[in-house]
């Protein structure tokens, strides 16, 4: 009877490696459209339902905090966004996208620091207002004309 020595013979060893390199040498796969799209549009549902679920102000929250609280969950979503691969046809589309949201979130902490100053200027928070707007409604029409309509967001 043959007595088990504990050593792997080095053929075996061999051909473990060689397969092992090769698995790891394909690269991966390019990423869909359709994949992509609906990544996109599962992060855009979970930052609306925290956008709907925060109170309107000035009954159920401070403009400050609801300001403050929007360009953390933009900045959020921009992060999810980047986190995505994009198919190289929506590249562009999809780096516009974050900056929209980067955007947006630092016109919202803008509005925030404004509307939490001792000296509250309604033109300028007017001006905010209207930039977000802007900014929302050229996101609206980038995410349409990528594919992603449930990524829509109409102002409340």
């Amino acid at each position: 009877m043959a007595s088990y020595s504990g050593m792997v013979p080095r053929s075996i060893v061999l051909g473990l490696v060689v397969a092992l390199a090769a698995c790891s040498s394909d690269p991966a796969p390019a990423p869909t459209a359709a994949a992509y799209l609906a990544g996109l549009e599962s992060v855009c549902a979970g930052t609306t339902t925290a956008l709907d679920a925060l109170p309107d102000p000035p009954d159920g929250i401070s403009v400050t905090d609801f300001a403050t609280q929007a360009s953390d969950l933009l900045r959020s979503e921009a992060e999810a966004i980047r986190a995505l691969a994009a198919p190289d046809e929506l590249d562009d589309d999809h780096r516009a996208l974050i900056r929209n949201d980067e955007e947006q979130a630092a016109a919202w902490s803008d509005l925030a620091d404004a509307a939490g100053g001792p000296d509250i200027n309604a033109e300028s928070l007017d001006e905010l207002t209207t930039t977000i707007a802007q900014l929302n409604l050229g996101r609206d029409d980038l995410v349409t004309e990528m594919g992603a309509p449930s990524c829509v967001r109409t102002p409340g």
